[in-house]
């Protein structure tokens, strides 16, 4: 991969970085339960609670796993397979800038024949 598209990709895993950072500082978890609500008021808040759970700890994930490939491209290992060290293919890099496999692990580990180091 040549080092102009690895700045490139740099910048946007950074870009996409400070994204996710003020989503979750911006991502308010409390909920007001100071009144007694109706039951389907108490069951929707739960339930909106659950879902910004469920996509706070997606965005952690993903954070983890930009951080990982800023990592690696500071180690100039970007591009490379954890698994199996091919080269990734750049199209799949463009599309998914942070990703740890080439497609045949990655789809390995989808089927639960890999396990993510």
């Amino acid at each position: 991969m040549s080092k102009l598209s690895v700045e490139e990709i740099k910048e946007k895993l950074l870009a996409e970085r400070e994204l996710l950072i003020a989503k979750l500082k911006g991502s308010d978890l409390s909920i007001d339960d100071s009144e007694t609500p109706d039951p389907v008021d108490l069951a929707v808040r739960n339930y909106s609670k659950n879902v910004q759970l469920a996509v706070s700890e997606n965005e952690s994930k993903q954070l983890a796993l930009i951080d990982e490939a800023l990592i690696r491209i500071d180690n100039e290992e970007y591009g490379l397979c954890q698994n199996c060290e091919k080269e990734i293919n750049p199209k799949r890099l463009a599309a998914i800038p942070w990703a740890r496999y080439c497609l045949e692990c990655q789809e390995m580990v989808e089927k639960g024949l890999l396990d993510e180091e």
